[in-house]
């Protein structure tokens, strides 16, 4: 998890810095527009004054008339804003309305605080909006890591199996040569290659070239293999068609789908598979899927044995080779369906 929380670091950093300096600008812009305002407002507050003369906190003053001084401009200086106008009574002189500084001051300090108040209202609320956010985030990110770690421990359990098997086998051989001991040993190396092959299928889709070829041969390579390992099945199989299609994809479909039907029937249960319609049908007596909806997801399963990947792979390669797949279960077993119409 040391790299997830890097980037999730890293993207707190980012988000809420971005954020901060947004609400920053915003804030910003707000305070000078209310400076502005509060300038404009000293003014009117001064001409205004200037037609009744009788103003509070306004100052009354003469100042001598030059070339220099504008009517109607809001001047200032260290202690006060002043503005001059004219009066028609007198000639010489611009009456000068005059505002101390310290007011002024006092209302812009009141303009920051507020603006402050709510700046500081407003990191809060981003901060807590990053924290959600990233938690949201967050979420995906250890489910990922949780099936992923999944995934690993499944895949060790799964070829933990057969290595133990070809351990106990090749230390038998060493004592005293056995073709029965050998056939096990490779059988179960082929347990391992089919689990390689699942993996690569499961990682990515590589083309394979187009092949024609009676399906017959495949599965019933399939049964036998499996029949070994469950040897309480018993099988059927009348499936007989020939297909021109991409033969590794169809025969890590076949292999999927075979290998859950002896791993997930009863004691004493059986297997058939038969063409109808040019549907393959491959009909177990086992235990039955719960949600036969959620049986294509990848990781999804529902005991505590296999990957949870098989059936993901048959959908993804089925789509790929453009064959529609049904599923049928109840209490009495399981039936997967594949229409081969367009090969067989």
């Amino acid at each position: 998890m040391k790299f997830e929380k890097k980037f999730l670091t890293l993207s707190f950093f980012i988000i809420f810095g971005l954020l901060f300096l947004l609400i920053s600008s915003i804030n910003y812009n707000i305070y000078v527009k209310e400076k502005h305002y509060l300038l404009d407002k000293i003014k009117k507050d001064l001409e205004i004054c200037s037609y009744k003369l009788n103003c509070k906190n306004i100052q009354i003053d003469f100042v001598k008339k030059n070339d220099n001084l504008k009517v109607l401009y809001l001047y200032e200086n260290d202690k006060n804003y002043h503005m001059l106008f004219n009066l028609p009574q007198f000639k010489h002189y611009f009456l000068k309305l005059s505002i101390s500084k310290t007011i002024y001051q006092k209302e812009l300090k009141d303009i920051k605080i507020k603006i402050l108040k709510i700046f500081l209202f407003e990191v809060i609320f981003v901060l807590i909006i990053t924290f959600v956010f990233m938690y949201i985030l967050l979420l995906p990110l250890k489910e990922a890591y949780k099936l992923n770690e999944t995934f690993i421990k499944d895949i060790l359990h799964d070829l933990n199996t057969p290595l133990t098997t070809l351990k106990m086998n090749l230390y038998l051989l060493k004592k005293s040569p056995n073709k029965e001991k050998i056939e096990e040993m490779e059988k179960n190396i082929k347990r391992i290659l089919k689990y390689q092959e699942n993996l690569k299928n499961f990682l990515s889709l590589n083309p394979n070239q187009i092949e024609t070829f009676n399906i017959k041969s495949i599965i019933d390579e399939k049964l036998h293999f499996y029949s070994s390992l469950y040897p309480t099945i018993t099988y059927e199989n009348s499936a007989d068609c020939k297909i021109t299609i991409n033969k590794n994809a169809f025969d890590a479909i076949i292999e999927n789908i075979i290998s859950n039907a002896f791993k997930y029937n009863k004691k004493n249960g059986n297997v058939k598979i038969f063409i109808k319609n040019k549907k393959l049908y491959i009909k177990d007596t086992g235990i039955g899927i719960k949600n036969p909806k959620k049986v294509f997801d990848r990781f999804y399963k529902e005991n505590e044995r296999g990957i949870g990947i098989g059936m993901n792979i048959v959908k993804k390669l089925c789509d790929e080779l453009k064959i529609p797949i049904e599923i049928i279960s109840n209490e009495k077993g399981t039936t997967i369906i594949l229409d081969l119409k367009n090969y067989c």
